[in-house]
């Protein structure tokens, strides 16, 4: 008889990897979704890191190094976008007129500084943009650590407060970064060491497996080791947070090589030999509870039914934790295992409360985490035969057929792990036809704001239709106070460029639209303010107007800055009578600039508040 057990458990595998990556859209890293929308961010963020979208296009996820406490963004091709550090908690204690100014400042991959991104404050609004209108921000932008902690920045008259706190966390964050960076040498030598002493455990676990009865006396020294190497130091430890992000992302073969090859070594030995390798050899956690409980000998013994039962539950739980990572976004997966407890610094209470909770169940009860809850290896011993020596030889040829898929599957993420990045490029620069989109959603949800462009032209035609998409916009009691001056020459756009600080792309752009707001039109009994409101929709129909055509186009602002507007009035000529709003560059985009989700549902409020 075939072991119909067996077989359901190949069945659920199966079927879970295949949930898993139908809902992620993409396995490995590689997207074989059809749809040309953002890929799914498999990062869980935060508070703290959810304006990571906003500041780097294509995100996808972000690694934080507990070092430097500095986080480094990716986009979907595993390419480092950029990095960032806070100034908070750091700066907390410096305050500004309104409180603490707490901002990120980001970094290129080339290591200078890219931009300051304000976080939320407390600061006046007006005198924040006063900042920004006189570049302050900015001031440090191009330079690397180094350079812009000697840089001297004095403080903006009218927001003195505020401009000295930032100035005083810039340098403060800056001197704390740059102490770390000097502990990088350390760091790596610690790292080298780690991972030799890693392998050594490693050697003397499988010796350990091998010949158990030989090494049974040494047992003490591997689950020291186990715990103290592989736990605490070197952090390395299969879980299924780990075996998920895998699946759906890839892995960094380089720098994830030991826990790598610890799972190529966890499938193959149970298919080879019918014996848990990593769970009774190698995992830290079940270590540490094997240690708990040389305390006490005496161990609570449960009846044959009960034990199955409770064998039963890690199994269940597996599979709860598939569905929840199906249905739930926001799931943490690190939160429902022990294992980031040897992180302890990073690890959640939950988890924290979880480790010790086992640890001391483990005194009385013979490794009941492992035994009883642990997911991670309900999915090992999935891939093991059936114990029985009555199995018959169908299911063992179905037994070995599974693992062999699973090692094909791991050697196809080596394979799109490592891809040629010539291939990359030639399929990223295929040629993409202009599309025309009818559907009004899809233009919505595909509109972009594009810097970077080609030298192909804009023609006349297009520029027309553009302006009279932006005709069309509503208007405040139909008065229309909006005018449009259409710019083609290069000296004029270079004029624009050089004197706008947020418009440099109209150097590349081969055109540009200034929408204007007249104030003759405008000037009524109630409303004379509606003409913003008015400009912007005519402005929001052109970017709309722009993404439906195939063109890229990109919204900087000229009004209400007095150093912004004064340069495109006198560039242009404008009538006294006529303020810009804003200057639109239009032209040809590369493809680098991509769509952002910014769809975020704590933000909808029905009924009422």
């Amino acid at each position: 008889m075939i072991n119909t057990n067996r077989i359901l458990k190949i069945f659920l595998i199966v079927a879970g990897i295949a949930v898993l990556t139908i809902s992620s859209g993409k396995i490995f890293n590689y997207s074989f979704s059809s749809k040309d929308t953002p890929q799914n961010i498999t990062t869980v963020l935060d508070n703290k890191t959810s304006f990571f979208p906003e500041i780097a296009e294509d995100f996808s996820y972000y690694k934080h190094d507990s070092l430097q406490d500095s986080y480094y963004l990716y986009n979907n091709s595993n390419k480092l976008i950029c990095y960032l550090i806070y100034t908070s908690p750091y700066c907390d204690q410096i305050s500004g007129f309104g409180g603490t100014v707490p901002f990120a400042i980001i970094f290129t991959p080339e290591h200078k500084i890219r931009e300051l991104y304000l976080l939320s404050n407390s600061e006046t609004p007006s005198w924040i943009d006063r900042l920004e209108s006189q570049n302050f921000f900015s001031s440090w932008n191009g330079l690397t650590c180094k350079e812009a902690s000697q840089k001297q920045v004095d403080a903006v008259s009218g927001a003195t407060f505020t401009s000295n706190a930032v100035i005083q966390s810039m340098n403060k964050r800056l001197a704390a970064y740059s102490a770390t960076k000097e502990v990088e040498k350390r760091k790596g030598w610690f790292n080298t060491l780690g991972i030799i002493l890693s392998f050594i455990v490693l050697i003397f676990a499988l010796f350990s497996f091998v010949v158990p009865q030989q090494t049974n006396r040494l047992r003490i020294g591997l689950l020291f080791a186990s715990v103290g190497i592989l736990g605490f130091w070197a952090g390395d430890f299969l879980s299924i947070a780990l075996l998920h992000n895998w699946l759906i992302n890839g892995l960094s073969i380089k720098s994830q090589i030991f826990v790598f090859i610890v799972l190529i070594l966890s499938i193959l030995l149970p298919l080879i030999t019918n014996k848990s390798f990593y769970c009774q050899f190698l995992c830290p956690f079940g270590a540490l509870q094997e240690l708990a409980g040389k305390i006490n000998k005496k161990k609570i013994v449960f009846e044959t039914n009960l034990t199955k039962v409770l064998k039963s539950i890690k199994y269940v739980f597996l599979f709860v934790l598939i569905i929840l990572t199906v249905v739930a976004v926001d799931i943490n997966l690190e939160d429902f295992e022990p294992f980031s407890a040897f992180k302890f610094k990073f690890a959640s209470l939950a988890v924290l409360i979880l480790a010790v909770f086992m640890l001391f169940l483990s005194i009385f009860i013979n490794k009941p985490w492992c035994r009883f809850f642990c997911p991670t290896g309900a999915f090992l011993s999935m891939l093991r035969g059936h114990s029985s020596k009555k199995t018959d030889k169908k299911s063992i040829s179905i037994s070995v057929l599974l693992n062999i898929v699973l090692v094909l599957c791991l050697g196809i993420m080596i394979y799109f792990n490592f891809i040629s990045r010539e291939d990359k490029d030639l399929i990223q620069t295929k040629p993409q036809e202009t599309i025309i989109m009818s559907n009004t959603l899809e233009v919505i949800h595909s509109r972009k704001s594009v810097r970077h462009f080609t030298d192909e032209p804009v023609t006349k035609e297009q520029l027309e239709t553009l302006v009279k998409a932006g005709m069309a916009a509503p208007s405040a009691r139909n008065l229309q106070p909006w005018a449009f001056v259409i710019v083609t020459e290069r000296n004029q756009l270079d004029a624009l460029a050089e004197a706008l600080p947020y418009a440099k792309m109209l150097l590349d752009a081969q055109a540009a639209i200034v929408v204007c707001g007249d104030m003759k039109k405008a000037a009524t009994d109630v409303d004379s303010a509606y003409w913003v409101q008015d400009c912007s929709a005519a402005t929001q129909n052109i970017l709309l107007a722009v993404e439906s055509m195939g063109l890229g186009a990109v919204w900087t602002a000229a009004f209400p800055y007095s150093d912004r507007m004064e340069p495109v009035k006198e560039i242009l000529g404008l009538p006294e009578n006529i303020k810009p709003l804003n200057v639109i560059p239009v032209g040809v985009p590369t493809g680098e600039d991509k769509p952002k989700d910014k769809w975020k549902p704590e933000n909808v409020h029905w009924n009422r508040w």
